[in-house]
């Protein structure tokens, strides 16, 4: 390793939490290379572990713990990358979400923070959901949906991992945040919390579906199918909203007054 190896970007010398994350997100890196890099901060976190727990409150501790969270951000950031062969890249993933989800709670704090910042997150959430309890996943899912409102991104797809994982529990604030995301500027996104409305089924969400046919921003043929193609499968009646039916219906569907169905 070179003397430049040392260094980071921004000239501060590299941790050996930055080095070992480096190894981590290779993806040209052999095998081998990876999981000892996993292993190396797994071990990392757990021996700063248990010299924090020695510790009493205050300065100390805190650089300690602090050094276990930056350990386990860093080996989940293996879970952002794909390995150039497909069948070590899924091992590997699955080998360290089984390691995660064995260790627990402690890795919650971290996959909080993790999850707020990364771009593939999936995997992260799937951890989430095998080690927390309901109000711990909601402190985190309440973090992550204020860090992925509904609103312009570069990359859509942590905030459709994100719904992807709240669509599957079963509470009522789903249904709210999922038409939340209706205002979503990206189609992939306001298709995706459509599919989710319909799929659930639940009465509460045809008037979000049904005033969404007459949204300004709108302007999405396939959106509007799919919410008429929905309507027609659930057999929802839509009367007290008949004008905004009648004024989009398209030719693939008919509406009586009450109910809209397929032709």
């Amino acid at each position: 390793m070179g003397i430049k190896d040392l260094f980071s970007g921004s000239g501060r010398p590299k941790t050996r939490v930055d080095r070992l994350a480096k190894r981590v997100t290779n993806q040209y890196a052999q095998s081998p290379e990876r999981y000892g890099a996993m292993e190396d901060l797994l071990k990392l976190a757990a021996d700063s572990w248990k010299k924090a727990e020695k510790l009493p409150a205050g300065e100390a501790r805190q650089a300690l713990e602090a050094k276990v969270d930056d350990a386990y951000v860093a080996v989940l950031k293996r879970f952002t990358v794909n390995a150039s062969k497909t069948i070590d890249d899924e091992e590997e993933k699955s080998w360290l979400y089984r390691r995660l989800t064995a260790i627990g709670k402690p890795l919650l704090a971290p996959i909080k923070r993790f999850a707020c910042e990364a771009d593939n997150i999936a995997w992260a959430l799937r951890v989430v959901e095998d080690v927390a309890n309901e109000d711990e996943e909601w402190e985190i899912l309440e973090a992550l949906l204020e860090a992925r409102p509904a609103g312009y991104t570069r990359d859509s797809n942590p905030k459709l991992q994100m719904l992807t994982h709240i669509k599957e529990i079963d509470d009522p604030r789903v249904r709210d945040l999922l038409a939340g995301y209706l205002a979503d500027p990206d189609e992939n996104v306001r298709f995706f919390c459509i599919e989710a409305l319909i799929d659930n089924g639940e009465p509460e969400s045809r008037v979000p579906l049904v005033s969404h046919l007459g949204a300004e921003h709108e302007d999405s043929i396939r959106l509007r199918t799919r919410i008429f193609d929905g309507l027609a499968d659930l057999g929802w009646d839509v009367s007290d909203h008949a004008d905004i039916v009648r004024r989009h219906i398209d030719d693939e569907h008919s509406f009586d007054g009450k109910i809209v169905k397929r032709r």
